[in-house]
C-alpha cells in the first residue's frame, strides 16, 4: 500500500535539507538559550519519498525557548519571532561552474538556508516574494 503524503506544498522546497546545529544562534549571534526550530512545523504533515520513506524535517538553532519573543531585557528571541511569523527561512539552490573546479563534466549543485526578519508578523507565501533575503551563518 502506497503511503500518500499530506505536507502541503510550499513547505516540500525545505524538506530533507540538512540541519542546522551551532552552538550559536546564526541569526542574532546570541550563546543560548538555545533551542532546535523546525522550519517545516511538525504538525504540517509528512512527505515520503518514492520508496515510501518519511523525508525527515531539518532543524535550526535559534536563540530562545518556547515561543517567548523577549528575554528580560526586551531583547527578542530569534526562537520566539520565528513563531509569531517575523522570522522566516528558505532553501536556496546553488548552482556553480564545472570549470570553477577543474572542467568537471557536470555542474555542481547544493545550496544553503536563508533567513528573512521581518518588523510585522506575515504568512510564509507572503514572505517568500518580499525583499531581505540573507545568507543563514
Amino acid at each position: 500500500m502506497a503511503r500518500v503524503s499530506t505536507l502541503p506544498e510550499m513547505w516540500r522546497p525545505l524538506m530533507g535539507r540538512p540541519s542546522v546545529r551551532m552552538p550559536w544562534c546564526p541569526v542574532c549571534g546570541r550563546p543560548g538559550p538555545l533551542e532546535q526550530h523546525h522550519p517545516v512545523r511538525r504538525g504540517a504533515g509528512v512527505l515520503y519519498d518514492e520508496h515510501g520513506r518519511e523525508v525527515a524535517k531539518p532543524t535550526i538553532t535559534l536563540c530562545g525557548f518556547g515561543s517567548n519573543l523577549k528575554d528580560a531585557d526586551g531583547r527578542p528571541y530569534c526562537h520566539g519571532l520565528a513563531h509569531h511569523n517575523r522570522l522566516h527561512f528558505r532553501w536556496a539552490e546553488t548552482r556553480q561552474a564545472s570549470r570553477a573546479l577543474g572542467d568537471l563534466p557536470f555542474p555542481v549543485c547544493g545550496g544553503h538556508w536563508e533567513y528573512l526578519l521581518l518588523d510585522e508578523p506575515a504568512d510564509y507565501l507572503a514572505a517568500l516574494s518580499m525583499p531581505g533575503w540573507r545568507r543563514l551563518g
